[in-house]
């Protein structure tokens, strides 16, 4: 059994939309720590909030059961693994924050979209469907911080690829941190 924060009073408003979490692609190891090493410098806040991870669906808007899991399962069978390249840096004007552009965007927006195929959906919209795929260094920052960050930076930023054969499924604690509670097979991987 799942178990989600039942007390989100002292969360802020934004943060209470992912009470029964989200799903990822998370990076190997090492690759997370080489990232995450950026992230505590660079947006502190942003890293204890959750690894370096790649953002893929909306927010679950009800618990999962058992029935959402092997649904989940069944659709994501249908999905081949992928080679993911991450780097390098990018911005999204005209909001602050500097990340890894993530590649290629194909493969990333049909596993997207086949996620969204689940019952655990319906009814929501993929409201960041425009947004490309990325892995956040800093996100909680100024317009001019970002301007240098990026400039910092540089082609001194991490670029490299790791293969994605599975989703995850993280949901935050009542600290707003994010756990990895459920990893799901792309394929024939699992």
């Amino acid at each position: 059994m799942i178990g989600y924060v039942t007390d989100t009073s002292r969360w802020e408003r934004w943060k209470r939309e992912y009470v029964f979490g989200a799903f990822y692609i998370f990076p190997p190891d090492d690759v997370i720590g080489q990232i995450d090493a950026l992230r505590e410098i660079h947006d502190p806040t942003s890293a204890s909030i959750c690894q370096a991870h790649v953002s893929l669906s909306e927010p679950v808007p009800r618990p999962l059961n058992a029935q959402d899991q092997q649904e989940l399962r069944r659709i994501l069978r249908k999905v081949d693994p992928f080679v993911v390249r991450y780097g390098p840096v990018r911005t999204f004007p005209p909001y602050p924050g500097v990340a890894l552009a993530i590649s290629p965007e194909d493969p990333f927006q049909a596993l997207r979209s086949a996620i969204h195929e689940a019952s655990a959906f319906d009814g929501v919209a993929l409201r960041r469907e425009s947004i490309a795929p990325h892995m956040t260094i800093a996100e909680f920052i100024s317009l001019d911080r970002t301007k240098e960050l990026v400039g910092q930076l540089g082609s001194a930023a991490p670029v490299g690829e790791f293969t994605c054969d599975r989703v995850e499924y993280a949901v935050p604690d009542a600290d707003f941190r994010f756990r990895r509670l459920l990893a799901l097979p792309l394929g024939d991987s699992g």
